[in-house]
């Protein structure tokens, strides 16, 4: 009997930790989806005449993503950071206004000042 305890417990071990492995990893999936609707939330709404502004999302009373969308002379980088609990997710992209107007996002390609 003493044997079959000694057995057992290395795999009792391990199936706690694939537990809390798996938890981590949809966790920060939900934070990284959080973020990746920063992303899209910002390709939808880049402003017209500022060059740069900051929006937070929040749904059900939570902070679902804060998003910064910064205009420069080539294209526009964007910085979304996802939210979930205590978990938090950064992606930062930069896009080229030729293929933004090319995928039909923007209308025309801004001048330079």
């Amino acid at each position: 009997m003493k044997y079959l305890a000694i057995l057992l417990f290395p795999i009792l071990l391990f199936s706690q930790t694939v537990k809390e492995e798996s938890g981590f990893k949809s966790k920060m999936d939900i934070a990284y989806a959080n973020a990746i609707k920063g992303v899209s939330f910002a390709l939808e709404n880049i402003p017209e005449r500022k060059n740069s502004i900051s929006k937070e999302l929040i749904a059900n009373n939570a902070l679902v993503a804060k998003v910064k969308i910064n205009k420069g002379v080539g294209g526009i980088s964007i910085n979304a950071v996802g939210f979930y609990n205590s978990y938090k997710v950064t992606v930062e992209i930069y896009r080229d206004y030729k293929s933004l107007k090319k995928e039909g996002v923007i209308e025309y390609i801004p001048r330079p000042n």
